[in-house]
């Protein structure tokens, strides 16, 4: 599995990093299928589903912000994850 980026994280830094465009995807769709595939026309479904139209429209119109991170808010965010990475490993028996 990889990190399915729903807005590529080249393309916005502002949601690069974020947990709502970052999902579990296998690596042919996210590889080939996102670019040459409809793995990209299932991703934006899928979103819509998940998220509602609304947020994923959000997303997309600041799709161009710019944000700065700083070193504390990595620190932060590696904190944020390695909690939810562990919750889900008890979560699934791991």
């Amino acid at each position: 599995m990889d990190g399915g980026h729903f807005l590529p994280k080249g393309k916005s830094s502002y949601w690069a990093l974020e947990v709502e465009n970052v999902h579990p995807q296998c690596k042919s769709c996210n590889n080939w299928g996102m670019k040459y595939g409809s793995a990209a026309q299932a991703y934006t479904i899928w979103m819509e589903e998940y998220y509602g139209r609304d947020f994923v429209e959000y997303m997309l119109q600041n799709q161009k912000k710019v944000r700065k991170i700083y070193a504390a808010d990595y620190r932060e965010m590696i904190k944020e994850w390695s909690s939810l990475i562990k919750h889900h490993e008890k979560r699934i028996g791991s």
